[in-house]
């Protein structure tokens, strides 16, 4: 028995090492919680593993083995049960009787899970993560196991909290700071990417340029902070309304382009229309006073790679070109190169 032991620790020794080795320098996040899930899934006797991340009241799955079997298509969120309790006691979830434990309500229906561990990864003394491991069998994990996982805790919380100051300067660089969106610094490198992307797999790429419609008027109006809070309700409205893999940048002022991968111009054509009719659907605090039809709009010009240009700058001159159309013909519409 105390061979076993032995030899477990042993292991957990190896593993501890093969992690900070395979981590190493990393700041992105999905990569550290990936290695993480890899070697705990190797080493312990689980059915699921998974690193989850609290940001707020949303909880993001970074890297999982086996968990989406377990949950299936559950939204998470800060107020489960389980997570509620880690995040207020940032004590851990150790059981092998699921269904009397704070878990309980987190297990779906005919689930047969029976043993857990859930830890919560502390970063600068809030609950940032929860790492998760769970059998089917009763009492599958001892108070070994639990430590630990407890101690990886500990571990990964430093390239975590790392992790977590790149991606706010990485944010700052590529993001504008009013509105939340990509920059134009960041969309002068996604075009690149995606117009070569779009030559590998023979995919189509379409451009918006938008331009809000009037804006001077409302700004000058009702003041730059009023102007403000419009941009940041039309990027809103703009991202809620998109694919998820459809980039939103503001390219300048009143003016935002997006990149639709993989849609060719009919699509973007489409696309652009629903925009521009959901916009002027809207309500805006201000817009019967300040603009010229008592309405916000958009004018939306649309260009598509390669049916249109064949770089960069011609698609450039494409997009911008149809959205001087549809503003010349009287705004509040979209229009094609």
């Amino acid at each position: 028995m105390a061979g076993g032991a032995k030899e477990k620790e042993l292991i957990k020794l190896k593993a501890i090492t093969k992690i900070h080795h395979s981590i190493g320098s990393s700041l992105e996040l999905e990569e550290i919680a990936h290695v993480l899930v890899r070697e705990l899934i190797d080493i312990m006797n689980c059915d699921a593993c998974a690193l989850l991340l609290i940001d707020g009241d949303k909880v993001k799955i970074l890297a999982e083995r086996g968990f989406s079997e377990t949950f299936g298509e559950i939204g998470f969120s800060a107020d489960m049960p389980a997570v509620k309790y880690i995040v207020d006691t940032k004590q851990a979830i150790f059981t092998g009787d699921v269904v009397n434990s704070p878990a309980a309500g987190c297990v779906p229906h005919g689930c047969a899970m029976s043993s857990l561990i859930c830890v919560p990864v502390v970063v600068s003394g809030e609950v940032r993560g929860i790492i998760h491991l769970d059998s089917s069998g009763r009492n599958a994990f001892d108070k070994g196991d639990l430590e630990f996982t407890e101690f990886l805790a500990q571990e990964i919380s430093i390239p975590i909290e790392g992790s977590f100051l790149y991606a706010q300067v990485r944010d700052i660089s590529v993001k504008d700071g009013l509105t939340g969106c990509f920059n134009r610094r960041k969309f002068d490198v996604d075009i690149v990417a995606e117009i070569a992307h779009a030559v590998c797999s023979s995919e189509p790429l379409s451009f918006l340029m938008l331009d809000i419609d009037w804006f001077k008027k409302y700004n000058d109006f009702h003041g730059h902070q009023k102007g403000d809070v419009l941009l940041k309700e039309m990027v809103n409205i703009l991202t809620s309304n998109l694919r998820p893999f459809d980039k939103t940048y503001r390219y300048g002022g009143e003016e935002f382009v997006v990149l639709l991968p993989n849609a060719n111009k009919e699509t973007a054509f489409l696309t652009a229309r629903r925009l521009c009719k959901i916009i002027e659907q809207e309500q805006f605090t201000g817009e019967k006073e300040s603009q010229p039809d008592g309405k916000v709009t958009v004018s939306i010009g649309v260009a598509s790679f390669p049916v249109d240009a064949n770089n960069k700058d011609s698609l450039i001159e494409a997009a911008d070109s149809a959205l001087y159309k549809a503003k010349k013909s009287g705004r509040n519409q979209v229009c094609v190169f």
